[in-house]
């Protein structure tokens, strides 16, 4: 019995893979898979002749890949942050090499030498093909009209992307900014704290929430009037929305596919247009405090109304792009930096007591409160900021080749129209890099927070004698780019880190739950290679007046 039934079940069997085996689909399955394996074999091969060869002026390798024609494309769609992070894990020992996603070519690099190169060569790198394509185009939505001026050989846009906005965030201008940040901060988070008597504490269940919606809340009042923040209750959520959708939008992902985050982007524009109007009709009258002012904002946003007013192709719905962009530009990366700064100085008593002194010293009586132009000088809180910037703004620098040729170095060659990459967190955790122009710096492994590690001179905790610098490492920290085309917002972005530490450490106490577990929601510093970094949980802390 028992051998007749094996006999009739291994008949079936064979029976069943012989019609398996004649499967139309399964040979359709087994060819594509032969396809990609040997797809990958090939574009492996040629991975490693072209970094490992003798060969001069060569042009970059291409990462390996499965699929023929889309390589890399399905990979990038899925999840472009961690993809690329996984390609840094493995392939990130200072090689250039190309991502392609269906022939769209990313060029990477991370050797300091390449990155400094690029940066300082601006008659080589142009910044703006991307800028004017991807940012205002895709991401922000600016008209195709405005765009083509852009583009068109008579526009010349450098002046008010970046020498006007270093004019408005520097000197005595960029005191009057700090003050009103600071102002703005008070009033909202005391506003938040209107039903807390006293000095007791108040709980706060997320304080990357928290950070996010009170310094987002100050630097959007203080650049656009408190006329359009009050009547558009929703801007820092819609904006938020918005820069988390970034890579969708540069990856051209229509709306049907990510329909909340064209939505908030319909609202933030919308209510920028009615801006830009109401702006226009005020400055035709003179009706405008040219300092700052309620509906028509700060001195900033007001001149660059005036000047792209008077640009072809600017009505304003391409002036509300601009607006669009300026917002963005002061918040996406500005904002994880601050909440990072706060929460390293937090979770670190020795930290803590020092940068409360620093505070504490630099306190003022009467309005301005504290001392900004010193506080934003001292090594220590400079340090903390350049650190912070470091492990946590993840940011890409894009420019495209603009000369027929340029040669990397002794081996690699680009040409006109490669696009070119910095992965900025990645870059100033590449080791190699470090030790070859400051050693000193690696006293702590790059991928452990060191307050220290960009003051040099004095000894431990010498605040007196140490100083801050960042002499020499323009190919290793590029968290603001650098050359020609570094942000001219920079010490502006700074200085807000620091005056939330002065509102939340000098007006307010603020002290984190559960420093343990706090601990424990702090991200893998290469989980991802750019985006919002964000805590892996929710942080909870709590907040009361300062007695």
């Amino acid at each position: 019995m028992d051998g007749t039934n094996a006999t009739t079940t291994g008949a079936g069997a064979l029976h069943f893979l012989d019609g398996y085996q004649n499967s139309f689909l399964v040979r359709v399955l087994l060819a594509l898979l032969a396809i990609c394996v040997c797809t990958r074999l090939v574009s492996s091969y040629t991975f490693r002749s072209i970094k490992y060869g003798k060969a001069h002026h060569v042009t970059p390798p291409t990462l390996p890949y499965w699929i023929p024609g889309l390589r890399h494309a399905l990979s990038l769609a899925y999840d472009s942050k961690g993809f690329m992070a996984k390609c840094f894990k493995k392939y990130g020992d200072g090689t250039p090499f190309f991502l392609d996603g269906a022939d769209q070519r990313m060029l990477i690099v991370l050797d300091p030498d390449h990155v400094k190169s690029m940066l300082q060569s601006a008659q080589h790198f142009d910044p703006n093909p991307f800028i004017h394509d991807q940012i205002l185009g895709a991401l922000m939505g600016s008209p195709q009209a405005a765009i083509d001026y852009y583009n068109s050989p008579e526009a010349n846009t450098d002046y008010i992307q970046t020498t006007h906005i270093r004019q408005h965030t520097t000197g005595t201008n960029l005191g009057l900014l700090d003050k009103r940040v600071c102002d703005l901060l008070v009033q909202s988070i005391g506003e938040s704290l209107a039903t807390t008597p006293g000095t007791e504490w108040k709980e706060i269940p997320d304080l990357f929430e928290f950070v996010t919606y009170h310094v987002t809340y100050a630097i959007a009042t203080t650049l656009l009037g408190s006329s359009l923040v009050s009547g558009y209750p929703d801007v820092v959520s819609d904006l938020w929305t918005h820069i988390e959708a970034t890579d969708q939008f540069f990856m051209g992902l229509p709306r049907f596919i990510i329909p909340k985050a064209y939505a908030a982007r319909d609202r933030l524009l919308a209510n920028m247009r009615k801006y830009a109007v109401k702006s226009e009709e005020l400055r035709k009258h003179n009706q405008v405090n040219t300092t700052w002012d309620p509906v028509a904002g700060s001195g900033l946003l007001q001149e660059r109304e005036q000047i792209y007013s008077e640009l072809p192709n600017h009505d304003e719905y391409a002036r509300s792009a601009q607006t669009l962009g300026l917002l963005y530009g002061g918040t996406s990366l500005t904002i994880p930096v601050t909440f990072w700064y706060l929460f390293e100085t937090l979770r670190d008593p020795e930290v803590h007591a020092q940068v409360l002194s620093e505070i504490q010293t630099y306190s003022t009586e009467g309005p301005a409160k504290y001392n900004f132009m010193q506080l934003t000088t001292r090594p220590l809180l400079q340090s903390l900021h350049a650190e912070s910037t470091r492990m946590y703004s993840s940011n890409l620098t894009v420019r495209q080749v603009v000369s027929p040729v340029y040669n990397l170095d002794d081996k690699y060659t680009i040409t006109k129209g490669t696009q070119v990459f910095i992965a900025n967190k990645m870059n100033g955790q590449f080791t190699p890099g470090w030790a070859r122009v400051r050693p000193e710096a690696l006293a702590r492994p790059l991928d452990v927070f060191w307050a220290e590690r960009f003051v040099i001179g004095g000894g431990k905790g010498d605040e007196k004698r140490g100083r801050f610098s960042d002499a020499g490492l323009a190919g290793c920290w590029t968290s603001f780019g650098g050359g020609e085309h570094k942000c001219p917002g920079r010490h502006f972005a700074r200085n807000i880190t620091i005056v939330t530490l002065a509102v939340l450490m000098g007006e307010y106490e603020t002290e984190l739950v559960d420093v343990d577990t706090a601990n424990k929601m702090v991200p893998g510093p290469n989980d991802t290679a750019f985006g919002t970094v964000r805590p892996k949980g929710k942080i909870a802390a709590r907040i009361r007046r300062r007695a």
